[in-house]
């Protein structure tokens, strides 16, 4: 019996060291599971609508080169200006002029801000341009339907209403006007539909495209400058303004000539 005890005692000590062991070894893996998430890489960066598609190859080019995810909010330039003032978060900001980084930075939202493109205004007209749409004037004429921007709701209608008021045309534009777009990618569509005879549309968009352009004189048409900016409340202000000077460095401007856009800076259009 005292041998069978012996036995029966050793086996129950060879068990508890086993599970003494077995949690020690649970405890230490854990802290680097939980590290490895806390270690994802990532930022928010707010974009004008009509960026969508080289900024989305130049997230894809910056995270297979460092790993960082870039996560993007895109819609038109004042309503991500009023979404970071309520959120209060996110680490970049690319709208579609710079006026709204400037706005931005009146608020105490940007930290820097680095100039990378030229938005320019131009009139989108259907293939073959039946309408024979020549100029600005062109669009105030009976029977030709339009679409815009909307003007309180995207860099792209405030440019259109600033050089229809500027040309004195504005109010003769009104009756034309079929269409009032959320964001410029819309336009684009409006008028792949057959939803209008033209529409005044940042040239870049048309890259590409069956729809055809006419341009606007610098003297009557809009040329800003796009900046990227990073914000103050990011709490990856390093990472931030690395991916900020990526958009703006040599790579990522050839991105942008790509997808049809001009780069700062340029002779043509100076410091618009």
């Amino acid at each position: 019996m005292s041998k069978n005890y012996v036995v029966f005692f050793a086996i129950i000590a060879a068990l508890c060291l086993c599970l003494a062991c077995g949690c020690t070894s649970e405890a230490s893996t854990t802290p680097d599971s939980l590290q490895s998430v806390t270690e994802e890489k990532s930022l928010i960066v707010y974009s004008g609508a009509g960026l969508r598609e080289p900024m989305d190859e130049i997230a894809q080019v910056y995270q297979e080169k460092t790993g960082t995810e870039i996560k993007y909010t895109y819609s038109g330039s004042a309503q991500l200006l009023s979404q970071m003032e309520l959120l209060q978060e996110g680490d970049c900001y690319m709208p579609g002029a710079k006026a709204y980084i400037d706005s931005a930075a009146e608020k105490g939202f940007i930290n820097s801000s680095e100039d990378v493109i030229y938005h320019v205004l131009a009139i989108a007209v259907e293939p073959g341009n039946p309408k024979n749409i020549s100029c600005l004037k062109d669009l105030t004429e009976d029977g030709v339907t339009v679409a815009i921007g909307e003007p309180t709701g995207n860099a792209v209608g405030i440019a259109t209403q600033k050089i229809y008021e500027k040309a004195g045309l504005w109010e003769d534009l009104q009756d034309n006007i079929v269409v009032r777009s959320g964001t410029v990618n819309e336009l684009l569509v409006y008028m792949n539909m057959d939803q209008a005879d033209a529409a005044v549309i940042w040239e870049d968009l048309l890259d590409n495209s069956d729809i055809e352009q006419v341009d606007i004189p610098l003297n009557e048409g809009f040329v800003k400058v796009v900046p990227v900016g990073t914000l103050t409340f990011s709490d990856k202000p390093a990472e931030a303004q690395a991916f900020a000077d990526f958009v703006a460095s040599d790579e990522g401007k050839a991105i942008f000539v790509k997808h049809g856009f001009e780069t700062y800076p340029s002779a043509k259009y100076g410091d618009a």
